[in-house]
C-alpha cells in the first residue's frame, strides 16, 4: 500500500498523501483548447521552472518516484476493525457544474475583472449526495462545518469498503477484512535484481496510510499484472520509493 498519516515511528518510513500533489514546476496557460476537457478553451502546461516553494523543500535532494496508476484507498478503523477505504470524491450536481464551467471559462478568457475571484459555492444545494459513511480526506479545509471543494469543484474523501457492493469487488481481492490482512509485493532487498516478494502484513499495523490499488481490472492493467494476480497495492517506503504488492 502506499502508506500515509501514521504513527511518529511509522511516518520516518512512509509519506503523508491524502490529495493531489502540486506540480514542482511552475505552470502556463496556453490559449488553445484543452485536451481532457471538451468544454475548456485552454490548456495549463507545465513550464521548466521549478517553483519557489519547490527549492525552498531542498527538492535536489528529494528521490524521484514513479506515480503509480491505481486508484488510491485508505487504512482505517470502521466498526472498531481495521478497514480498507475506498476513494469517493464528492462532486458538484449538473446545476453547480454548469455555473463553475462558465465561472472557469470567464476566468481564462479575462472576462471577469477580479481575475483572483473564486467561485461560491453552496455547500447544501451545489453537491451530489454521498454515502452516510463518507468521510473527507485529510488536510481539507472546513468552513462553517462543510468540507470545501478543490480547484476542480470535487472534496476527495473515502467510503468503507463494502463486502456487499459490486464495486467495490477488486478492493476486496486485495485484502481478507476478516482477518484483517492484505499482501504485498516487496523487493528483496539482498537481491541486486530488485525481485519482488509477497508479503501478508496486518492492516493494523497500516492504520492511518494509504495505498495505489493496481492490477488486473484496475485502470486497464497498465502494469501488465497476470490474471492470477487480482488486484495489487502499492507500498511506499521513504528509502526505496513506491514497492508493489499483490493480493
Amino acid at each position: 500500500m502506499t502508506p500515509k498519516a501514521c504513527d511518529q515511528e511509522k511516518m520516518e518510513n512512509y509519506g503523508t498523501v491524502q490529495q493531489k500533489i502540486s506540480c514542482v514546476f511552475e505552470t502556463a496557460v496556453l490559449d488553445e483548447p484543452s485536451g481532457k476537457r471538451d468544454y475548456q478553451q485552454f490548456k495549463v502546461v507545465a513550464t521548466d521552472v521549478l517553483k519557489r516553494s519547490a527549492t525552498d523543500s531542498d527538492i535536489s535532494t528529494a528521490l524521484a518516484t514513479e506515480k503509480l496508476d491505481g486508484t488510491c484507498v485508505f487504512i482505517k478503523q470502521y466498526n472498531g476493525l481495521p478497514w480498507l477505504w475506498a476513494r469517493f470524491d464528492r462532486k458538484p450536481n449538473k446545476n453547480a457544474e454548469k455555473r463553475f464551467r462558465k465561472f472557469q471559462t470567464e476566468q481564462s478568457k479575462g472576462d471577469n475583472p477580479d481575475q483572483h475571484a473564486k467561485f461560491n459555492w453552496n455547500p447544501l444545494k451545489d453537491f451530489k449526495q454521498v454515502p452516510d459513511d463518507w468521510i473527507p480526506a485529510d488536510g481539507i479545509e472546513i468552513v462553517d462545518g462543510f468540507p470545501q471543494p478543490d480547484d476542480i469543484g470535487h472534496t476527495p474523501g473515502w467510503v468503507p469498503v463494502d463486502p456487499k457492493c459490486r464495486q467495490h469487488c477488486w478492493h476486496l481481492s486485495a485484502v481478507n477484512l476478516n482477518k484483517g490482512v492484505g499482501l504485498f509485493l516487496r523487493q528483496d532487498e539482498e537481491e541486486i535484481s530488485g525481485r519482488l516478494l509477497i508479503e501478508a502484513l496486518p492492516l493494523s499495523e497500516l492504520e492511518g496510510c494509504t495505498a495505489e490499488l493496481i492490477g488486473t481490472n484496475i485502470n486497464a492493467n497498465p502494469y501488465a499484472s497476470p490474471s492470477s494476480y487480482q488486484s495489487n497495492m502499492a507500498h511506499k517506503d521513504a528509502n526505496t520509493g513506491f514497492k508493489e504488492s499483490s493480493y
